[in-house]
């Protein structure tokens, strides 16, 4: 449906991620790879609703003392293969920018609009 019969599309100007953290570090290690298929397999089936809530979500599940697994989840409308790998790049350097201490390089983004 759209206004007046007519296709509408909203461009939210700020519209938040859903961010989940659990710490799983007591589990077993044979209950840990279940566990965080499980997780995933859940976290798939949930889906994305367009009209409430967010288009993506972040979680992330703290395995160990150093370890952590990333689940990253979006709704195929945000991204598509060639932006999906510039976005995943752009994490990937900010992630270890920040981790040798030194501010990211980001280039200049284009207003969707």
């Amino acid at each position: 449906s759209g206004w007046n019969e007519q296709p509408l599309q909203v461009v939210y100007r700020h519209k938040a991620a859903g961010f989940r953290f659990e710490d799983v570090r007591s589990l077993e290690q044979g209950e840990l790879g279940a566990y965080i298929a499980g997780f995933a397999k859940r976290d798939k089936a949930e889906g994305f609703d367009f009209s409430s809530g967010e288009l993506m979500r972040v979680s992330v599940l703290r395995t160990g003392e150093e370890s952590y697994r990333f689940v990253w989840s979006f709704h195929h409308i945000l991204m598509d293969g060639w932006c999906l790998f510039l976005i995943v790049g752009e994490a990937f350097n900010t992630y270890f920018a920040i981790l040798e201490d030194r501010k990211p390089e980001l280039v200049p983004v284009t207003p969707y609009s």
